[in-house]
């Protein structure tokens, strides 16, 4: 019994070790890649929806971003996301307003990128 209860808990150890190793490996690689690099990665999809993205000014209302992005998935005070945006599940795109405009983009696809820009 007590040669099974070490067992169990250096498997619990071994498991704990390995799922924080992948955590940190995708959250790295997540928020190292940004800018040019961050284009680089997104495939043939995602790069049509960067220049969606990137039609998108601090002159323009906030429904005017509606209107080009679609309906968000969550419209919360200041900031609007859309989730699976570019086609992944992994994804969001976000757009932070300032007096009805908008002034910041943030897209974060988890294990893949973020793309940052402010307007």
């Amino acid at each position: 019994m007590r040669r099974r209860n070490v067992v169990l808990i250096a498997l619990g150890v071994l498991v704990f070790i390995a799922g924080s190793s992948v955590t940190a490996f995708f959250a790295h690689r997540t928020f190292s890649t940004t800018g040019q690099r961050a284009v680089a990665a997104m495939n043939d999809e995602e790069r049509t929806a960067l220049t969606l993205l990137s039609s998108i000014n601090r002159t323009m209302s906030a429904d005017q971003v509606y209107e080009r992005l679609g309906p968000p998935s969550e419209d919360l005070y200041l900031l609007a996301k859309w989730n699976s945006f570019g086609g992944s599940p992994l994804s969001q795109a976000r757009v932070y307003f300032v007096d009805e405009h908008p002034r910041k983009i943030r897209w974060m696809k988890l294990g893949f990128f973020v793309y940052e820009r402010n307007l």
